[in-house]
């Protein structure tokens, strides 16, 4: 279970809306469980694909683990958002899914009030 502090979720569900209709992605970090840190991320999959999917570039993936390191943080979840689908992982979430050692969140928008889950996929 990971514990987050107000701030960070308010940010997260701040910066995941704001590409509403599209589904967003970023990185949560910190210490044990303990969540500290956001880092928005740009959807890099394809335009036509993003409000079903969601894709990291991979130095955009590289700069945001820089930055988890320089301060001392380490990388603790992988957050997306469904902006009209349940806070549940889809077939593609699972079968393309890779970073297996850290948790899968899912923001969803579905409702007028955010929910997020998290999972180890």
């Amino acid at each position: 279970m990971l514990h987050v502090v107000d701030s960070v979720l308010h940010q997260t569900f701040s910066d995941l809306s704001r590409v509403l209709p599209e589904e967003g992605v970023g990185l949560w970090s910190g210490h044990g469980q303990d969540v500290r840190t956001w880092t928005f991320l740009p959807n890099a999959a394809e335009a036509r694909e993003r409000r079903v999917r969601f894709a990291v570039h991979p130095q955009d993936w590289i700069d945001a683990l820089r930055g988890v390191s320089e301060r001392g943080e380490v990388p603790l979840a992988l957050v997306h958002s469904h902006p009209t689908a349940p806070a549940v992982p889809s077939a593609y979430d699972r079968k393309n899914w890779f970073t297996p050692e850290l948790w899968c969140v899912i923001v969803s928008f579905a409702d007028s009030t955010p929910k997020w889950n998290l999972y180890r996929l």
